[in-house]
């Protein structure tokens, strides 16, 4: 099927049931509207793959959540890597985002556990202390005895505030405080780093 069949010359769906896909689907982060428009027609004339994609989306919106120890995505709650004996609890890699997660878990090298924040300090945005979870942050290094806390945080103002914002809020323990270092660059999504450069941000952490 191509556009033609749906759309007039001025370029407006004459489907109304198109259009609001089109629309649903441009909503989603990274998708402009012609994407979401040749999305919307494969899905119309691949009726099996249309069907399949909802029941997969339904799956997923009913069985994922995010971990309630760590905040990480998973299935079973707490996740896999809160569970398992091989992790190092007392090695704790604070991110923004549970899609941060991902690309150090794809690459294999980090032996350690995650606290996800949920976001980053950013006032200009409305997004204060209070908004993010630093109490429960808090009790986590107290509880697993956390002697080493590495901030993989993007590099950005928000990232740097954020961070700074951690080096007050336990300072005084006994802990190692690092942060990723050579690789990441300035304004860089810390979500689409390549494995490699993150493998070497990572063995490049400083003292912070």
């Amino acid at each position: 099927m191509s556009a033609r069949n749906y759309t007039n010359d001025g370029g407006e769906f004459q489907s109304p049931a198109l259009d609001r896909l089109v629309r649903s689907l441009s909503s989603l982060p990274g998708l402009g509207r012609k994407s979401a428009t040749r999305i919307a027609l494969h899905l119309i004339a691949q009726k099996a793959s249309s069907e399949e994609l909802l029941v997969a989306a339904a799956e997923a919106a009913e069985k994922v959540t995010n971990c309630s120890n760590c905040g990480a995505i998973t299935e079973p709650d707490p996740c896999r890597i809160c569970c398992s004996e091989r992790r190092d609890p007392t090695q704790l890699c604070i991110v923004a985002s549970p899609v941060d997660v991902l690309p150090f878990e794809k690459a294999g090298f980090f032996s350690g556990r995650y606290f996800v924040l949920g976001g980053l300090l950013s006032p200009l945005d409305g997004v204060r202390a209070g908004d993010l979870p630093f109490d429960r942050l808090a009790e986590r290094v107290n509880r697993d005895g956390v002697t080493e806390v590495i901030l993989a945080l993007d590099a950005s103002v928000e990232g740097e505030t954020t961070a700074l914002y951690l080096q007050r809020l336990l300072d005084g323990r006994n802990i190692k405080m690092t942060r990723l270092a050579i690789g990441i660059p300035v304004g860089g999504a810390l979500a689409y780093t390549d494995e490699v450069t993150l493998q070497r941000a990572f063995q490049g952490r400083r003292s912070f």
